[in-house]
């Protein structure tokens, strides 16, 4: 009987650990906890004595699990108020233990924002297919996307937009206005809006589908010296592919020079910022990896992304060119594939990573520091352009784009000079 105590008791001390290794899992990752097996040779007695030793050795790491839901009892039991939910209160207290590393850019996504972020990665969204814009508190369509259910239902630019379904909308945040008509594919939604010209309220039942975000802008800025126009919006899974057809449209105008424009681009996958910027330049690296030992990884071009020619190229940036704009602004600069035009950018030269927890939430945390291929740092230093052109006040509200215009004036300049180069050259060859 006493060795069938002894061995009931050994299985339940076995699962007790176990499940401790869940709840703490600090416990986890602490090297001085000793094999099971070693335990199990010991006697019951010495096995509890082991056990506490080893909570003991932990304490400062149990003491902080406790602080937490001692202060969650205080409040549950005491607090005068409507207590949150145990999944808000959790929240919240990862908020502000990541606030404290002092990190902007270290952060815990909620299930809702994760999904959204994901969506933002993939470069899709179910919704209708309009990018909206706000104006004076009101909502307006900006632009409904070609072949989109925002376009084929009748929307338009500049439609107003009163109501969805049936919650008016005026005041309301722009991001939760754009909450409300996204919604799973397949189903409906509600529009009303106020058209210029029409007299009364228009209502629109859209049924919601999976939208493409349209991530490059394409056209030719000079026809005359076939200056072509990308601009990217953000890196994201579906960044590369648009850029390529938009450069191949280019090729088929008989483009002669590019502008690529980066103003505004948030940022987004490193490992598409790779790629993107390897149809720039030849060989090298393109970015460089620290982590926080200090040991360095360099990225380095991708040669099957050379399926165009090179062009003479301009690129634009701005104070809001972050992140991957920084990566392929900053190897551009270092290989002297381009000249870049505008103001300093963003400054953002932190690599986070994306650690996805069970419930849907996530959290991202800076892991390294990246460096442009002459080891630059970004986050110091930001990316200086090669011309700044500053706009006026009064140059933003004429929407007079001077640093478009500085750079196409810089193209037209390199174009004639090669074309001057390549005359001389054929004359000594004659």
């Amino acid at each position: 009987m006493k060795k069938a105590f002894y061995f009931v008791l050994i299985i339940i001390l076995i699962c007790t650990s176990f499940l401790c290794g869940f709840t703490y899992t600090d416990f986890s990752r602490n090297p001085s906890i000793p094999n099971l097996v070693a335990l199990l040779e010991q006697a019951p007695s010495r096995l509890l004595l082991g056990i506490r030793a080893e909570l003991e050795s932990s304490k400062a790491d149990v003491e902080c699990t406790d602080a937490y839901w001692q202060i969650y009892s205080y409040i549950s039991n005491n607090y005068f108020g409507k207590t949150p939910d145990p999944k808000k209160l959790t929240y919240s207290a990862i908020r502000g233990m990541l606030a404290a590393l002092g990190d902007r850019y270290t952060r815990f996504l909620d299930p809702e924002q994760n999904k959204e972020m994901q969506s933002e990665n993939r470069g899709d969204f179910e919704g209708i297919g309009a990018e909206l814009d706000v104006k004076d508190g009101y909502v307006f369509i900006k632009n409904p996307l070609p072949n989109s259910p925002a376009k084929n239902a009748g929307l338009k630019k500049n439609d107003v937009i009163l109501k969805v379904d049936d919650t008016l909308i005026h005041g309301m945040d722009i991001d939760e206005v754009v909450k409300r008509i996204r919604g799973p594919r397949g189903t409906k939604v509600r529009i009303t809006i106020k058209r210029e010209g029409v007299p009364e309220p228009m209502e629109f039942e859209i049924t919601r589908q999976v939208i493409i975000s349209p991530m490059v802008e394409v056209e030719m800025k000079d026809d005359e010296s076939k200056i072509g126009y990308i601009a990217l919006r953000q890196f994201n899974e579906k960044s590369d592919e648009q850029f390529d057809q938009a450069l191949t449209k280019l090729e088929a105008d008989k483009v002669q020079a590019l502008i690529l424009d980066l103003r505004n681009n948030p940022g987004g996958l490193l490992d598409v910022a790779v790629d993107i910027g390897s149809r720039f330049i030849d060989n090298g690296d393109i970015v460089i990896i620290q982590n926080k030992g200090g040991e360095r990884t360099s990225l380095r071009v991708n040669p099957n992304q050379h399926n165009h020619k090179r062009y003479p190229l301009v690129v634009l940036i701005n104070e809001m060119s972050a992140s991957a704009s920084e990566i392929v602004a900053g190897a551009i600069q270092d290989h002297k594939a381009g000249k870049l035009v505008g103001v300093p950018t963003f400054g953002k030269g932190l690599v986070q990573q994306i650690f996805n927890l069970e419930d849907g939430s996530a959290v991202a945390i800076s892991t390294a520091k990246y460096l442009t291929p002459l080891g630059r740092d970004v986050d110091k230093q930001k990316i200086k352009p090669d011309v700044i052109v500053e706009p006026t006040d009064e140059d933003i509200k004429a929407e007079n784009d001077v640093q478009l215009k500085k750079a196409i004036e810089i193209l037209k300049a390199e174009l004639q000079s090669n074309f001057k180069n390549t005359t001389a050259r054929d004359h000594r060859k004659s």
